[in-house]
This record gives C-alpha cells, sequence and structure tokens, in this order.
C-alpha cells in the first residue's frame, strides 16, 4: 500500500474507531463510516471488503488506545514504588479521563453486540493485562482481578452518582491490605 492508500486506510480505522465508541458497534456500516472520515461510500469497501473487517479494525484501534494508555502509565512506574502509588496507577492506566468514564462503560457493555469487535478486545487484552500486571504484582494481585475490581467499581459509582476512580482506589486499596503477622 502506498503512502495516500495508508493514510486513507488510517483515515478509515479513526473514523471507524470514533462511531465505535460513541454509538456502538451497530453504528458502524461502510456508509458511516466514510461520511465520519469525510471520503467516498467506495473508499470503504476497497479497504474494507466486509463489515466484519471494520469492525475488526476499529475494535483492534480502540483496544491498541487502551493498551497504550496502560502500558504508559507502567512504563512511568517506578520499580521501587509504594502500594498507593501502584493503587493510583492500575487506576489511571485503566480508567479513561473522567469525562469519558460513563461513555466508555456503556460503549463496553455493548460491544459484545458484534463477534468481530469482542474477538478484538479479546486478542488485544493480553497488552492491557501484561502492563497491569508490572504495576499490581508487586501488590500480591493478580492483573484479571485488578481490572474487575476497577470495572466493578466504576460501573457501581456510575450507577450511584460517584467518583469512579476514588472508589475504585478504595477497593483496590481494601484487597491489597498489608497483611498482619502471624
Amino acid at each position: 500500500m502506498h503512502a495516500k492508500g495508508r493514510q486513507r486506510h488510517g483515515q478509515l480505522v479513526q473514523a471507524a474507531a470514533g462511531l465505535l465508541l460513541d454509538q456502538g458497534p451497530g453504528a458502524l456500516t461502510h456508509r458511516a463510516v466514510a461520511t465520519r472520515a469525510g471520503c467516498s461510500l467506495s473508499a470503504t469497501t476497497y479497504y474494507f471488503a466486509s463489515l466484519t473487517d471494520l469492525a475488526t479494525a476499529a475494535g483492534t484501534e480502540v483496544v491498541g488506545r487502551w493498551a497504550d494508555q496502560a502500558e504508559a502509565v507502567a512504563a512511568s512506574m517506578d520499580e521501587h514504588a509504594g502500594r498507593q502509588e501502584r493503587i493510583a496507577a492500575a487506576v489511571e492506566a485503566l480508567l479513561p479521563a473522567a469525562e469519558r468514564v460513563r461513555g466508555h462503560y456503556e460503549h463496553l457493555a455493548g460491544a459484545g453486540r458484534s463477534t468481530a469487535v469482542a474477538a478484538a478486545y479479546a486478542d488485544g487484552r493480553s497488552r492491557v493485562d501484561a502492563a497491569i500486571a508490572r504495576i499490581v504484582e508487586p501488590l500480591g494481585l493478580d492483573p484479571p482481578i485488578a481490572v474487575a475490581i476497577v470495572d466493578g467499581a466504576a460501573v457501581s459509582a456510575l450507577s450511584e452518582g460517584c467518583d469512579p476512580a476514588a472508589l475504585a482506589r478504595d477497593l483496590l486499596a481494601a484487597v491489597c491490605r498489608p497483611r498482619e503477622s502471624a
């Protein structure tokens, strides 16, 4: 693919990812992606033979962004960071910016309706888990448990009008309490 083709393909993927995040997998159509990208319908069908291909590309882009965020936070961690710093880092790595938390979880709740998006998210999950492992394993916490705690805290906080990040930090701290000596 030549440079202009790579650029057009990238524009289409970004447009598809934006639609996926804003409106869910049901919004992914060749026409909607073309409109959002500001290009012709024929461009989407040229680069993506099917809606499954388009959904896979969008899902891969979205999960890649999440993994990039988690990896950046993990890379910034001092290996000697304490318990509170690691808990705060885990929450920062897993939650989007405060103004996007509600949309993020609304999006995730519907993402599994598309097998292509669900598969892309499952494929990218290993990068997220690896980054989270570098943050929480020194606390004795398995990465999938940390993710589940943060996700559960976010959904609970959103349903109760509370701060998702604060509740996630509190719950992680409760799980990672220093053990008492026997």
